[in-house]
């Protein structure tokens, strides 16, 4: 599989040498993962800086083609006064989505798949403080390393002589359960994103 991984990444990177345009853009995650409640905690988001790379591909006039590569932390974080637990997730996400332009406000909308490359575990109880790895590859493990679903998105961009500075604000969720075990909660990410970046290219 990591073999498979790097052969896609390579290909993707490549494949900017043939494309029109190259973006560059950074920003912050704000994750949530449904089904998985800590009695007595409250939901909170888990925050992560985020960033990536994409080009595009002319359809139809309007109408553009987004490749993207990733790097975006998902997880959970629940909190009970002092005390807290997290778990965060590494993947590398390579979306797939439609952008349509109007004017300087343009509309995203897609597919992506991601595969974790690491993931940590962190829990705060009565002032101690836990941190350990998590092995997906252990036997017995629990959690999917891979993880797919829908990005929706809204971004501004502003033209600045050869280059294009842009925002955007995203959501996506995940439509694969990362429960593995055989009973237990369905476990899906659903992630807020916003962004700023530049557009190099026609």
């Amino acid at each position: 599989m990591k073999k498979i991984l790097l052969l896609v990444t390579l290909s993707f990177l490549v494949s900017f040498s043939v494309m029109a345009q190259i973006g560059i853009k950074a920003g912050m995650n704000f994750a949530k993962q449904s089904g998985n409640q800590t009695t007595g905690f409250s939901e909170k988001s888990l925050n992560n800086f985020n960033f990536g790379l994409f080009t595009h591909k002319d359809l139809i006039p309007l109408l553009k083609l987004r490749f993207g590569l990733e790097y975006s932390p998902k997880g959970t974080n629940w909190e009970s006064g002092s005390d807290y637990e997290q778990a965060t997730f590494n993947y590398l996400e390579l979306p797939v989505l439609a952008r349509v332009k109007l004017g300087p406000v343009y509309g995203l909308g897609g597919f992506y798949g991601a595969y974790a490359l690491s993931g940590k575990s962190k829990t705060n109880v009565t002032g101690t403080e836990v941190e350990e790895d998590i092995d997906f590859d252990l036997a017995g493990s629990e959690m999917s390393k891979f993880d797919y679903g829908m990005k929706f998105g809204l971004g501004f961009q502003l033209g600045l002589g050869p280059i294009h500075a842009f925002a955007e604000l995203d959501y996506s969720f995940g439509l694969y359960n990362l429960n593995k075990a055989a009973a237990g909660d369905e476990m899906k990410n659903s992630v807020i994103g916003v962004s700023i970046g530049v557009l190099l290219g026609k």
